[in-house]
């Protein structure tokens, strides 16, 4: 549902469709705000975070096993007397 901020004032009681569908405000013709369902919302963010998370891992593995200057980080780590 697209509204302009003015009805929106206006008609408070169009956000009683939030829980059917997204309502998009506009001003001056152009989209300004989005009001979604608290829950949608939450469910939303999860999603992003969750994408993040797999994006990280992924970059992770396909880095695989490589060496540091010839050695494996294992035997620098033991070098230096950490390990």
């Amino acid at each position: 549902m697209n509204i302009s901020a003015t009805q929106l004032k206006q008609q408070t009681h169009l956000l009683d469709n939030v829980k059917n569908e997204d309502i998009i405000i506009t001003k001056r013709e152009k989209p300004f705000a989005v009001v979604v369902d608290i829950e949608r919302y939450r469910t939303l963010i999860k999603e992003a975070q969750d994408g993040k998370i797999d994006y990280k891992l992924a970059a992770l593995s396909q880095l695989g096993s490589f060496a540091l200057g010839g050695k494996d980080f294992s035997d620098l780590k033991a070098e230096m007397g950490n390990g």
